[in-house]
């Protein structure tokens, strides 16, 4: 079915403001695109009401315990500053070869536990978070190692075509979700790393288990697909340090047993490792994400 005519007309003034924003941007020093990317997150914050409440009831149910309102509303501005350096860096990024891309990454810690995983030759199942840079993440490993990585088309294919772009220039084949089972094992058996978004309340396939001390509904596909094929699952997450240079970490491979019990505690335990970098950088995070919609009582059935 057609969209309507008023949301077209939207659609199409969004692409073309990001088209002219990104040619603009790509002409500008990557030091004043950070500093521009910051001011504008910020502002966006104060601006995007809806967004910005959603925010601080993540901070809140997270923190609230140890945390003041003015605290998490702090807390908060800093996080879409960093979403909105993160985005004005991507768009300089276009115009940039691989390599260089690459090059951003100051330090990596745990890389051998990347190692250890791809010498088995089945394939790895990165799993990570919308944390830090993980555009970043996927172009620095894809310098590596083979990849590929599992993603949401954006509503508008114009846009996701650019997005796309980006990720097919610095790693490797996009693989849409949903439906995206023989892609992603036919990645595995050419013993490419996937990079999979494992933080968000979404899809039916999943369970409830601990995140900052609440039931919360996540996601087993990883878990399912490193049962099914053999691949190792392995987190991985790159950070921006206060000095803005960027950290990989690769935590060690999560044990993966078998039958529903095992998908269960390899679930629980990748996202435990999630919260934990979560609490590390807690405004490096996606919290206008509403991570704990679901609940035991409103996913019955599941």
């Amino acid at each position: 079915m057609s969209k309507p005519l008023s949301k077209r007309v939207k659609n199409t003034l969004i692409y073309v403001c990001v088209v002219v924003v990104k040619t603009l941007l790509g002409l500008l020093p990557m030091r004043l695109l950070g500093a521009v990317g910051d001011v504008l997150g910020r502002v966006a914050f104060v601006l995007a009401r809806k967004e910005r409440e959603k925010t601080l009831r993540g901070l809140e149910t997270a923190f609230g315990d140890s945390t003041d309102a003015a605290t998490r509303r702090k807390m908060g501005s800093e996080t879409w500053a960093n979403i909105g350096r993160n985005v004005f860096e991507m768009f300089r990024w276009a115009t940039w070869p691989h390599a260089k891309v690459a090059g951003l990454v100051a330090r990596v810690e745990g890389w051998e536990h990347a190692e250890k995983a791809i010498a088995r030759g089945k394939g790895v199942l990165c799993v990570t978070a919308h944390l830090g840079h993980w555009e970043l993440l996927a172009a620095y490993v894809g310098s590596r190692t083979p990849i590929a990585v599992v993603a949401k088309p954006l509503y508008d294919p114009r846009l996701d075509k650019i997005v796309t772009q980006f990720r097919s220039k610095w790693g490797g084949p996009v693989i849409p979700r949903g439906g995206a089972l023989k892609g992603i094992l036919r990645a595995l058996a050419e013993n490419r790393l996937i990079g999979m978004l494992m933080d968000q309340d979404t899809g039916d396939d999943g369970v409830f288990v601990p995140f900052f001390g609440r039931p919360t509904w996540a996601q087993t596909g990883a878990a399912r697909i490193a049962q099914k094929s053999g691949a190792a699952l392995v987190p991985f997450f790159l950070t921006r340090d206060a000095d803005g240079s960027f950290v990989l970490h690769v935590e060690p491979e999560i044990p993966m047993g078998p039958g529903p019990e095992g998908v269960l505690a390899a679930t629980a335990a990748y996202t435990a490792v999630i919260e934990r970098y979560v609490r590390a950088y807690p405004t490096q995070w996606v919290w206008m994400h509403e991570r704990w919609r679901s609940t035991p009582e409103n996913r019955k059935g599941n």
